[in-house]
């Protein structure tokens, strides 16, 4: 982990020098020991379709969800393997609305860890408003249980441009991003490209306090990094540069704390 530059820690297991002198840390090792996430803050990974940001969202889950801090994946594709095998890996609940039916487990399992909401899908014709009916309902409901409960969460918003504009949810989320931290309510988005992503997707930039980001050889959606803050724009950009596809740059803005997370 780097500051400015500068090593603010000894080296950890497995890891290496990678670009300009920053150190490359294996996956697992950064998820499980060099990771730490705290109740309302907020994520951003940013980078091309197909670079492993939603495999990267499920380690961090693997580490970071707890029964106090559960994690709500919103899944808004038919199929997503990824997410779906990490889900069973995890003992994530899945369930097609929100809030979920109750079943018998409820009763003989302990609480989830986190959940993955997954609407049924299968009519062109409904499928796009169904989606955003629960979806909307799981923000709503978070934010209502946060703020008279003091129940703590992060909403996970995998391809968070489709959620923001075809779904048109970019006013919930907003909202989440700027009102529900201090709740202990965090968002995580991912998102493709910062340019007609949504106003979530603009706002995260700002708003995170993770986040991890992947090459991009789009000199404009480079440009943003600037608004992410606590770190040199221009060093981000060239350590982005030089990373191979499927590595990100983590970046901690309190503090300006930087390292290179592995490929798997």
């Amino acid at each position: 982990m780097y500051n400015s530059g500068e090593p603010i820690i000894d080296m950890p297991p497995g890891a290496y020098q990678g670009p300009m002198g920053i150190w490359v840390v294996p996956r697992d090792e950064f998820a499980q020991h060099y990771f730490t996430l705290l109740p309302g803050e907020h994520l951003l990974f940013a980078g091309p379709t197909q670079r492993g940001k939603t495999r990267l969202i499920m380690r961090l889950a693997k580490y970071n969800a707890t029964e106090d801090y559960p994690w709500y994946v919103m899944l808004s594709k038919p199929r997503d393997p990824e997410t779906e095998r990490a889900a069973r890996q995890l003992e994530f609940r899945t369930t097609a609305v929100w809030p979920p039916k109750a079943s018998i487990t409820d009763f003989t399992r302990d609480k989830p860890r986190g959940y993955v909401i997954k609407p049924k899908f299968g009519d062109l014709r409904q499928d796009r408003e169904n989606v955003a009916n629960v979806f909307r309902e799981l923000i709503h409901d978070r934010y209502r249980k946060a703020a008279v409960k003091g129940e703590k969460g992060l909403l996970v918003a995998d391809d968070m441009p489709h959620k923001s504009i075809i779904l048109g949810l970019d006013e919930e989320m907003t909202d989440i991003t700027t009102m529900a931290g201090a709740l202990d309510l965090g968002l995580a988005g991912a998102v493709q490209k910062p340019t007609s992503a949504g106003r979530t997707s603009l706002w995260l930039y700002g708003a995170c306090e993770h986040a991890f980001i992947f090459s991009d050889p789009d000199r404009k959606n480079r440009q943003r990094y600037d608004e992410i803050g606590g770190l040199d724009p221009k060093l981000l950009e060239r350590v982005t540069m030089e990373i191979s596809p499927y590595q990100c740059v983590y970046v901690k803005r309190s503090g300006g704390y930087m390292c290179i997370v592995d490929k798997d």
